[in-house]
C-alpha cells in the first residue's frame, strides 16, 4: 500500500531536517568532547568571561530597549510611531559588521570622526564597552518585534481592572503589563543571548585591535592559525552549544509554571496611554535610536566612500567616485563575491520558502508527535549560534565523499538555509493558523491531491507572507558574515567576507564603497517588499 501524501511529506521533511539541524549539532557534540580540548577552553577563563559578559550584557541592553521602544511605539500616543516603527527595525537588515565599521570610524580614540569634530577625546569604541554598545543597537529590533506584538495582543481592560480596583499606573504596569509581556521578554532574550554568545564581526573589528577576545572570534583564530586547532574549535563550539541549549530549557521551565493567557473570545481594542507633554521626549527617544543606529553609521560608511582620502584636517578632504569605481571594476573579488552572494541569497530564500511552506503546513494541519517533531528541529537552529552551527556543517561535510559540497558554495547554501529556517517556519506557520481548513478540503473533495492543493490554494493564499519569508532571507543571506567566514573558499567568497578582507588589509575607503553599495540592494530589496504589501493590502 502506498503511503499517503501526507505522511510521505512528513517523512521527506524529518528526514531533511536531520540532515540540515541534527547532524551538524551532533557533530559539534562528537567533535568537541575531547578532554584535552576542552580544559583548555574551560582553562582560558579570560575568553570565556568575556563571550559571558558580551551575551549577558547585551541580552540586558537590547531587551531594555528595545521593550522600551515598543512601549513608547506600541501603547503611548508618540507623534509620529507610524514613522518611527519601520524605522527601529532597519538595524535589523544592516549587517552588524557594517554598523561595527562605521562605529570604529566614528569612535577611534585619535582619528575618531566625532573626536574629531569635538576636538578632544571623547569617546572610545575600541573597548568591551564598544563591542556591547554596538551589539545592543544591531539586536534591539528583535525584542522590539517581539515585545511589540505581545502588547498589541493584550486586552487593555486587564489594566483598567487595576486602575478601577485602585492601583496607580505605575502599580498597573508593574503588576499586569510586565508579567504578561514575560513570555515574549523570555523568548526575546534567549534569542538576543543566542546571537551575542556567537558574535564574530562586532567584537573582530572593535575589540581584537584592543586584544579582547570572544569565543566566536577565538574559534575564527583557531581555524586560520597553521596547523588549525580543530578540536579547540570544536570544544568551543561545544560549550557554546550547551550553554545556549540550557538557556532555552530554563525558560522552557519557566514559562511553563504558570498561564500567560490574554486573548479570550472576547474582542477588544487596544488604547493608547496618553502621557501629556512627555510624548516629545518619547519620540526624541525612538529618533535617537534611529540616529545612532541607522543615520550615523550609515552617514560615516558614505563619507568614507567618497573621500577620496583621510586626514585629520578637514580642509584637505576631498570627495569624489574613485572608490565605487576601484570596487565595481578593479577590485577582483566584487564580481565574483557579488555573484555568489546574490547566487546563494536568492537559492536559499526560495529553498526557505518551499521548505517552511511545507513544514508550517505539516505543523498546523496534523496533530501528534510527528508534527511537533518536524516544527522543533526547524526552530532548534535559534538555540544555536550561527559560528556554532557553521563549525558543525564544517565537520559533517569535510571529507563527505557521499556528499562532495565541502569547499564550494553548496556548503554555504546549507548553512543559510538552516540557519535561517526559523524564520521563515514561524512565519508561514502563522499564516497557516489564518486559513480555514475548510479552503484545502473543497480542493480534496474534487479530486485534488496534495501537491496541487498547495499549489492552488494554499500558496495563492499565502503569497504576501511567502513573499515577506522570500526577501527577509534574501537580504539576511546577503549579509551574512559568521557562517561565510568559516566556510568560504577562494571560489565561494561572499559580499561580506570581500568585506571583513577590505577591513583586515585596511582599505577603509574601497570597504565603505562596497558595503554602500550591499545596502543600497538591501533597501531597494525593503522597497519591493513595502509594495507587495501595499499591493497586497490594496487587493
Amino acid at each position: 500500500m502506498k503511503p499517503r501524501a501526507e505522511t510521505a511529506l512528513a517523512a521527506a521533511l524529518f528526514l531533511l531536517l536531520l540532515w540540515l539541524v541534527l547532524a551538524p549539532a551532533a557533530s559539534v557534540l562528537v567533535a568537541g568532547a575531547d578532554s584535552r580540548a576542552l580544559a583548555r577552553v574551560l582553562s582560558g577563563t579570560p575568553i570565556l568571561f568575556n563571550t559571558l559578559l558580551v551575551g549577558a550584557c547585551t541580552m540586558a541592553g537590547a531587551l531594555m530597549l528595545g521593550g522600551a521602544l515598543a512601549l513608547v511605539l506600541v501603547r503611548i500616543d508618540t507623534p509620529g510611531r507610524s514613522v518611527l516603527e519601520p524605522l527601529v527595525l532597519l538595524p535589523f537588515y544592516i549587517t552588524p559588521l557594517l554598523t561595527a565599521i562605521a562605529w570604529s570610524w566614528l569612535g577611534s580614540p585619535k582619528s575618531g570622526l566625532l573626536n574629531l569634530a569635538a576636538g578632544r577625546s571623547l569617546i572610545d569604541m575600541h573597548t568591551p564597552a564598544g563591542v556591547v554598545f554596538v551589539a545592543t543597537l544591531s539586536y534591539a529590533p528583535l525584542p522590539f518585534l517581539l515585545i511589540a506584538g505581545a502588547l498589541r495582543a493584550m486586552d487593555p481592560a486587564l489594566e483598567e481592572s487595576a486602575r478601577v480596583h485602585g492601583g496607580s499606573a505605575r502599580l498597573a504596569f508593574r503588576r499586569v503589563t510586565l508579567p504578561l509581556v514575560l513570555p515574549a521578554a523570555l523568548g526575546a532574550s534567549v534569542l538576543v543571548f543566542v546571537q551575542a554568545m556567537g558574535l564574530f564581526s562586532i567584537p573582530a573589528v572593535l575589540g581584537m585591535p584592543a586584544g579582547f577576545s570572544v569565543a566566536g572570534t577565538e574559534i575564527y583564530r583557531l581555524l586560520n592559525t597553521y596547523p588549525p586547532r580543530l578540536a579547540q574549535a570544536a570544544a568551543w563550539g561545544l560549550v557554546l552549544l550547551v550553554v545556549t541549549a540550557g538557556l532555552v530549557w530554563l525558560q522552557e521551565w519557566f514559562l511553563n509554571r504558570r498561564s500567560y493567557v490574554t486573548i479570550t473570545g472576547k474582542a477588544f481594542r487596544p488604547r493608547l496611554v496618553h502621557v501629556g507633554r512627555a510624548r516629545w521626549a518619547l519620540a526624541a527617544f525612538g529618533w535617537l535610536y534611529v540616529f545612532l543606529a541607522v543615520i550615523l553609521p550609515v552617514l560615516a560608511l558614505i563619507w568614507a566612500a567618497l573621500v577620496n582620502f583621510v586626514s585629520t584636517d578637514t580642509g584637505l578632504m576631498q570627495f569624489g567616485l574613485q572608490h565605487f569605481r576601484y570596487v565595481l571594476f578593479t577590485y577582483p573579488k566584487t564580481e565574483l563575491a557579488a555573484r555568489n552572494s546574490l547566487m546563494l541569497a536568492v537559492l536559499a530564500a526560495t529553498a526557505i520558502g518551499v521548505l517552511s511552506l511545507g513544514i508550517g503546513w505539516i505543523a498546523v494541519r496534523r496533530r501528534g508527535l510527528g508534527a511537533r517533531v518536524i516544527e522543533q528541529l526547524a526552530m532548534a537552529p535559534l538555540a544555536i549560534p550561527s559560528i556554532v552551527l557553521a563549525l558543525g556543517i564544517l565537520w559533517t561535510y569535510a571529507g563527505l565523499d557521499i556528499l562532495p559540497i565541502y569547499g564550494t558554495a553548496g556548503v554555504l547554501l546549507v548553512a543559510y538555509v538552516a540557519h535561517f529556517l526559523p524564520l521563515g517556519t514561524r512565519a508561514m506557520a502563522a499564516a497557516m493558523r489564518q486559513l480555514h481548513p475548510e479552503l484545502e478540503d473543497s480542493a480534496r473533495v474534487c479530486g485534488a491531491g496534495l501537491l496541487r492543493t498547495l499549489r492552488r490554494v494554499v500558496v495563492p493564499l499565502t503569497r504576501p507572507s511567502l513573499a515577506a519569508v522570500w526577501t527577509l532571507v534574501f537580504v539576511l543571506a546577503l549579509q551574512e558574515v559568521s557562517a561565510s567566514i568559516l566556510l568560504y573558499t577562494s571560489r565561494s567568497t561572499v559580499l561580506a567576507v570581500a568585506i571583513f578582507d577590505l577591513w583586515e588589509a585596511g582599505n577603509v575607503n574601497a570597504l565603505a564603497a562596497l558595503g554602500v553599495l550591499q545596502l543600497g540592494v538591501t533597501f531597494l530589496a525593503l522597497l519591493a517588499l513595502a509594495g507587495l504589501r501595499q499591493r497586497a493590502v490594496a487587493a
